[in-house]
């Protein structure tokens, strides 16, 4: 009878642990592949999930001797995709804007961005492909200053 129950509480604590890990594991799986991904978001389609940079170092976008903003390309290795995200460094006032583009076969997303911290774009597919990030900087005097491409 004890034996029964060990076995009975064994095999329970397995079930809840195997429960846990099911409920416990993100919802990182992508919902979208390839081509597929161009044009979207990388959080909505879970690509987003384990990004990394896909450069060693950014782009800054430079007024002078200040860093208006600091420009990123993003990569997914679970969707071969990227995308690029922009970090306003200076002035709530200034807006900054984001955007990637893909010349072979040819593909660009829409510039996104705004006057808040941080701002990514949608993504495109990179597989064994070169994309590029670029940004830009408008200032409240109504100055805009793009960084060079950052590809990949």
């Amino acid at each position: 009878m004890i034996r029964n129950a060990r076995r009975l509480v064994a095999a329970a604590a397995g079930a809840l642990i195997a429960a846990s890990l099911l409920v416990a594991t993100p919802a990182s799986a992508a919902t979208c592949s390839g081509h597929g991904c161009d044009g979207l978001d990388p959080i909505d389609t879970g690509c987003s999930a384990n990004a990394r940079n896909a450069t060693n170092y950014p782009k800054y976008i430079m007024q002078g001797s200040t860093t208006l903003a600091v420009v990123e390309l993003r990569w997914s290795e679970t969707c071969k995709t990227n995308w690029g995200r922009i970090s306003n460094r200076v002035s709530p006032h200034n807006t900054v804007q984001v955007h990637v583009y893909r010349s072979s076969p040819f593909a660009t997303t829409d510039w996104y961005g705004g006057t808040g911290q941080q701002y990514y774009g949608d993504q495109l597919y990179g597989h064994n492909m070169t994309v590029c990030a670029v940004g830009k900087v408008t200032t409240s005097s109504g100055t805009t200053y793009t960084s060079d491409p950052l590809c990949a």
